[in-house]
């Protein structure tokens, strides 16, 4: 059954870019108001009024994350042409702050399960590969992907680090994380993920066994496809 959580008919307002906070109680998503991207919050069973966390302006924020904790939001937003990861903390002053800002663009931030750690793409090398760094910081970097990849997702458990390689393999990264200690173990390509765009869309579930994907297809319309069990796949 569907239901609908927002509202709103006129062409200047618009609901995207939705994040679910950990517990599920609230979804936080970027709503588009008379032409100004803010940042809302709505209770997940449609009860209560919307929440305007960060009011808007003219920049298209893309929200990507809602930390274990519940304290911050993530989201990007595009400064001169390059996007920028920024943080909103929802208690004290919420004054939001850039948490990677550089001449290079940085994109499909996703957090560990536990909030600690954030791993996101960049091209800072020239090419976009994936690195990770903690969170809030302060702290070091750490390179993923040896070659060109983007768009992470972790394991429910933390100790595997998917993501796309631009040669189409989805690739997965043995973990290791412990306090402020970060160890990166073995890679490997999983299966040819094909991915429609190639900008995110799969996902996984916690144990990491099996993906949904958007594919092209040969007709006019993307297909979802459904990947169990990747590495035996792969051995195949």
């Amino acid at each position: 059954m569907k239901t609908r959580l927002t509202f709103g008919s006129a062409s200047s307002q618009a609901n995207l870019s939705q994040v679910w906070s950990r517990d599920g109680r609230w979804i936080a998503y970027t709503c588009l108001k008379a032409g100004k991207f803010s940042l809302c919050k709505k209770p997940s069973d449609g009860s209560g009024s919307e929440e305007i966390l960060l009011e808007g302006d003219d920049q298209l924020r893309y929200l990507d994350g809602w930390p274990a904790a519940g304290k911050f939001l993530v989201y990007r937003e595009p400064q001169q042409g390059v996007y920028s990861v920024w943080v909103l903390p929802l208690t004290g002053e919420s004054k939001p702050y850039p948490f990677l800002q550089t001449q290079f663009p940085h994109n499909y931030p996703s957090f560990s399960p536990d909030g600690k750690w954030l791993a996101y793409c960049s091209r800072e090398s020239g090419d976009y590969k994936v690195y990770v760094v903690p969170f809030p910081g302060p702290g070091g970097k750490w390179q993923v992907s040896p070659g060109t990849g983007c768009t992470p997702h972790w394991r429910r458990d933390g100790r595997e680090l998917f993501y796309l390689g631009f040669d189409n393999k989805l690739m997965a990264a043995e973990i290791k994380a412990s306090g402020s200690s970060f160890d990166v173990g073995s890679i490997q390509a999983l299966f040819d993920a094909r991915t429609y765009g190639n900008v995110g869309n799969y996902d996984t579930t916690a144990d990491g066994q099996r993906f949904v994907l958007v594919q092209p297809t040969d007709q006019s319309s993307a297909a979802i496809a459904l990947v169990v069990n990747g590495l035996v796949v792969l051995k195949k």
